[in-house]
């Protein structure tokens, strides 16, 4: 399968020491690749390096093969976290704009959307889904083989999600689109896309399938002891992907093979096991342990915190 793009060792700092470090990545042609990771994880800025808004510092970056890639970006939208506007263009103003911007012929501006614009109002009067279609109505513009799009479920109701979610699998089916989205929600994300990049402090952590997710998730290995925090102290330097769930529960994440090594080194310290055993774990909590100990809400509503490192 022919590659959209390829990083090799990308990365950009600033000043204070947050970026991104010797990032390297494949995107395959017709591809839905989210890369998932929270809050100053480096998603936006990947972004902005691939669409030319930042230059990389170092590493490089292939798009259809040419490492070139800036010759390449005609065949490419980008659909923004926050929707921009000009003045008080309407919908179909802005898109006329763009289009002659960016020299796409009438009769083809008009047959590539098909996202129904019929308000008059200035777009940044819209409501913000509105906006959002506009801003991805102008990524079309020029039928590009390759769309990103930053966070695009962020601020969507429910319908509004099921009516994007409807869009992308429609451009990716019908146009052999590839597609790369950001996010956190793996809930919504997972009805399309098939493969995830774990993206943490910067450094691409993991890149699972979708298939392997759902592997991964119905194993992992849970321990009881009434001394949970000697435990921890104990299995964290070679099992750093855990959860506590109570004062005598721990859920590790890691193959089920170690669960003899684990329950070794806790008896070897002196620390009474209770119980250990193979347990299932929820998709969205397995990749928010992956992504570095991101708040996460579980069934009980309880806040908790999994470490990585």
């Amino acid at each position: 399968m022919e590659t959209a793009l390829e990083l090799k060792q990308i990365s950009y700092m600033f000043s204070d020491g947050r970026g991104i470090t010797d990032l390297s990545m494949q995107v395959k042609r017709g591809e839905i690749y989210m890369l998932y990771g929270g809050h100053n994880a480096g998603k936006t800025l990947l972004l902005q390096m691939l669409t030319g808004t930042v230059l990389p510092q170092a590493g490089t970056i292939r798009l259809f093969g040419n490492a070139d890639y800036l010759q390449e970006k005609r065949r490419m939208g980008y659909v923004p976290q926050k929707p921009y506007s000009i003045g008080g263009m309407s919908a179909m103003d802005m898109l006329h704009y763009f289009a002659l911007a960016y020299g796409v012929l009438e009769q083809d501006f008009e047959k590539s959307l098909a996202l129904g614009f019929t308000e008059k109002k200035a777009v940044c009067h819209l409501p913000f889904y509105v906006q959002k279609k506009v801003n991805l109505g102008i990524a079309l513009l020029g039928k590009p083989d390759f769309i990103l799009l930053d966070d695009p479920f962020q601020g969507l109701g429910t319908q509004e999600c099921e009516s994007l979610l409807s869009i992308l699998s429609s451009l990716n089916e019908e146009r052999n689109m590839t597609i790369l989205l950001t996010g956190q929600d793996y809930e919504l994300a997972s009805r399309i896309v098939k493969k995830y990049g774990i993206l943490a402090d910067g450094k691409l952590k993991a890149e699972l399938t979708s298939d392997t997710i759902k592997e991964e998730c119905r194993r992992c290995i849970k321990i009881r002891t009434p001394q949970v925090e000697r435990a921890i102290t104990v299995i964290q330097n070679d099992f750093p992907q855990y959860e506590v769930l109570g004062d005598d529960f721990i859920r590790v994440f890691c193959p089920v093979s170690y669960s003899s090594k684990i329950n070794a080194k806790l008896v070897s310290s002196g620390i009474e096991v209770c119980e250990i055993g193979i347990a299932g774990v929820n998709p969205q909590t397995f990749l928010s342990a992956l992504a570095g100990g991101e708040e996460i809400h579980v069934a009980d509503d309880t806040k908790r915190t999994i470490p990585y490192s």
